[in-house]
């Protein structure tokens, strides 16, 4: 799968994350690991052309580095042969792995029947926010012990939020619902037009999940300072959110820009 620069980035801050939480995933006897946008498991910087692991396989062998491995991998995906070739690649890697194909929306439901109880780890990393359907966070919430880190596109809530609003549907309504009659964006000025469907998803999640969503909310951007994503982590304990807090600073700068 080709991606940019700036996806190396993300899974340096997800395998940050996994490492910083080995401790507290040791004192559980089981904790899963759930990515139901896995892709085929490797990624291609299409600028250096440097083939390397994606967030699930980054994800896998930092857990096994710090001494805590995940029990049990879930992952899914839309794209049949990617899913299985993720699989293989996990295996080869020695993780214990649950292969679903569908999508997030579908597979949600099936690992939610699996899955034991335990300490669990969710990556929604899809590729535009049109796919991150509210009621994935909602169902996976439902599970008392887990966190959740979602890759959440700016770039993409920037390109439509100023022509979706006035339309009878939008390509933002499954990740916030209601967004358009809550939202009365005639009053915010264009700049912070994303700030303010960011501050309304953030409520969703306070209201329906009773999930708190992490103080640091990095903002990834491309060459030319354009914004593209966040990476958004949700958790119930105040511990998750103090790892998060910490592992999410990156490793190069990404400048928080004017009105987001």
């Amino acid at each position: 799968m080709k991606v940019g620069a700036w996806s190396e980035e993300k899974h340096v801050a997800l395998s940050r994350y996994i490492d910083s939480a080995r401790k507290a995933r040791a004192k559980w006897g089981y904790a899963s690991f759930i990515d139901l946008f896995a892709g085929p498991g490797r990624v291609l910087n299409r600028d250096s052309k440097i083939i390397s692991d994606g967030g699930v396989l980054s994800a896998w062998r930092m857990s096994q580095q710090g001494g805590a491995p995940f029990n049990e991998i879930f992952i899914g995906d839309v794209d049949t042969e990617s899913v299985f070739a993720c699989e293989k690649r996990l295996v080869a890697a020695g993780a214990s792995v649950r292969t679903l194909v569908g999508s997030a929306a579908k597979t949600v439901d099936e690992v939610l029947a699996a899955l034991p109880k335990g300490l669990h780890f969710a990556f929604l990393d899809p590729f535009s926010i049109e796919h991150l359907d509210f009621e994935i966070i909602r169902k996976l919430s439902s599970r008392s012990n887990i966190d959740i880190l979602i890759h959440f596109s700016v770039m993409d809530v920037q390109r439509n939020i100023g022509g979706d609003f006035k339309l009878s549907s939008s390509r933002l309504d499954a990740a916030a619902p209601g967004w358009r009659a809550n939202l009365n964006l005639d009053g915010v000025p264009k700049h912070e037009q994303v700030n303010a469907y960011l501050q309304y998803w953030e409520s969703l999640v306070s209201n329906l999940t009773t999930m708190q969503v992490a103080q640091n909310k990095p903002l990834f951007v491309n060459m030319n300072r354009g914004p593209l994503y966040r990476l958004i982590h949700l958790s119930r304990h105040p511990l998750a959110q103090k790892l998060w807090n910490t592992a999410a600073m990156p490793s190069s700068p990404q400048q928080l820009l004017p009105g987001f």
